[in-house]
């Protein structure tokens, strides 16, 4: 459901299932409408720089049946015109969605210091939930960087929480020295 105020989306809300919540406010229905094309209308309204709505847009783009969105949040997430809470909610669904495809692209935004530090520490946070081999010897390489020292903690947290032998040995290492 959309709120419109003076002609902008204002907010989405989003249901599955169960039934509509009465609305106080006058209420268009448009039926049926086709996912990809209902994606592509709550990305656009997301990557607006003036939405509010862009957090809440990506929720319900993500859940549009088969269709594929990971390359737009991709682009949301790099996109600095984008308000920052709608950039970081772009990098998590990015990494609940694309783990394989997406592993460049969040390791690029926390590699760049150009980005707003908590969108990087978003990115590592997506990071560590990916399952793929990739994943853990980013953070590791992270950790071992000059990167920002938050960042870096963040890459410690995730990994002591992984339980990855990888992440084990790297701990080891720093430990001992060795």
């Amino acid at each position: 459901m959309l709120t419109k105020r003076n002609g902008r989306v204002q907010r989405v809300r989003t249901y599955i299932a169960g039934r509509w919540r009465p609305t106080s406010d006058a209420t268009t229905d448009l039926g049926d409408v086709d996912p990809q094309e209902a994606a592509d209308y709550l990305l656009d309204l997301a990557a607006d720089p003036d939405s509010r709505a862009g957090e809440d847009a990506i929720l319900a783009a993500t859940l549009a049946r088969d269709v594929v969105v990971w390359p737009r949040l991709l682009s949301l997430a790099r996109n600095r015109q984008v308000r920052s809470n709608t950039r970081e909610r772009a990098v998590f669904w990015l990494g609940q969605q694309a783990a394989d495809e997406a592993t460049d692209g969040l390791a690029e935004i926390i590699e760049s210091d150009e980005e707003d530090i908590e969108v990087r520490r978003h990115a590592i946070f997506a990071l560590s939930q990916q399952e793929n081999e990739r994943a853990i010897p980013l953070l590791i390489d992270i950790a071992r960087s000059p990167l920002h020292p938050e960042l870096r903690r963040q890459a410690f947290f995730w990994l002591a929480d992984s339980e990855d032998e990888r992440a084990i040995d790297f701990f080891e290492e720093i430990l001992t020295g060795s």
